[in-house]
């Protein structure tokens, strides 16, 4: 019973861990991709000046 436990506690903190880095990768994602658009609309505008 006690392997048993301590298998579940183990697979679930695994799972729980899993989700949690899917997460923050997702989300740095799509602020780098905000990030890189705004890049561009800066270098483009700074093309157009010159």
């Amino acid at each position: 019973m006690e392997l048993y436990q301590t298998v579940l506690v183990a697979a679930a903190t695994g799972f729980c861990s899993a989700f949690g880095t899917g997460v923050a990768m997702k989300t740095d994602i799509k602020w780098m991709r905000e990030i890189i658009t705004k890049m561009d609309t800066r270098l483009t505008r700074l093309e157009q000046k010159e």
